[in-house]
């Protein structure tokens, strides 16, 4: 099972003391309602964090909390590729775009909907390494690409399969030796996480693979979140377990306590953000 939000971000540069090392979480949000489950977070910033979920989105920031509701269309996840440009994914082919004041409504599905399980979900995206390659947001079988002005389009079946299988396996990559192909998570532009059977984790940045350890045996059962910040990996496994790499070792980072399952983790300044039921939480380094 794999649920994650994907975020085509640069991090800005690290403090010694690393977010996650301990310190205590606080609740910063609650989600309204019979459908106040979370899907996702990500955080630009300490005060500056998004979330999203059956209810909608929400910005927190210094000044409070300003949501934006999608009544009947879930968002399932965010792209980030700015303070200034984000976009919400999800049910009904939902794309929602963010310029730094507002979200405006870039594209929704067609009525009647797509017909198959799936076909109307997007949930992540990404960016390949061609040159001026498009923003691509994609689901279980749907696959949009945004053009220049802003408009959405469904590329021919060749291309939407090439483009699904893009998003959910990567490029192609020289793996190292004895290295069974486990998964793929997109972390940026022309970058991912990739991982073996055998439970060894690389990052794949423009060509270059780096080694990151061997992850603990709950995150080769369930990845639900993986985000890279700082040269590190952090992601959230199966019994809302959470951790972060430190350099090639995995370390356990203690999680709020009663989260069977951590959906979303975002990791900014020297904060960690995690989603987990009905609320965001929130750890920073003093």
């Amino acid at each position: 099972m794999i649920r994650v939000v994907l975020a085509i971000c640069v991090v800005a540069s690290a403090p010694v003391t690393k977010p996650g090392s301990g310190s205590g979480w606080e609740k910063v949000f609650s989600a309204p309602g019979a459908d106040g489950w979370i899907s996702s977070v990500w955080a630009t910033g300490r005060d500056d964090w998004f979330a999203g979920g059956g209810w909608g989105v929400v910005r927190g920031s210094k000044v409070g909390l300003e949501r934006e509701g999608t009544p009947g269309r879930a968002v399932l996840g965010f792209v980030v590729e700015g303070p200034g440009s984000v976009f919400a994914l999800g049910q009904d082919e939902l794309i929602l775009h963010f310029d730094g004041e507002r979200w405006t409504e870039e594209h929704h599905g067609p009525d009647p909907k797509r017909s198959g399980r799936g076909a109307d979900l997007l949930h992540s995206g990404f960016r390949d390494g061609t040159p001026d390659a498009p923003l691509v947001a994609f689901g279980p079988w749907l696959v949009l690409v945004r053009q220049n002005e802003g408009r959405w389009t469904l590329p021919p079946e060749p291309e939407r399969n090439r483009l699904s299988l893009l998003g959910e396996l990567g490029p192609e990559i020289k793996r190292p030796a004895k290295c069974d192909a486990a998964g793929w998570r997109w972390i940026g532009k022309n970058k991912g996480a990739f991982f073996c059977h055998d439970r060894r984790a690389f990052i794949f940045d423009s060509g270059v693979v780096t080694p990151k350890g061997t992850m603990p045996r709950q995150c080769q059962t369930t990845i639900d979140s993986l985000v890279f910040a700082r040269g590190e990996i952090y992601a959230s496994c199966a019994h809302g377990t959470l951790w972060r790499t430190d350099g090639m070792t995995w370390r356990p980072v203690a999680a709020p306590k009663g989260l069977k399952e951590i959906p979303s983790v975002s990791v900014t300044d020297d904060c960690i953000f995690v989603a987990g039921g009905h609320s965001v939480w929130r750890s920073c380094v003093r």
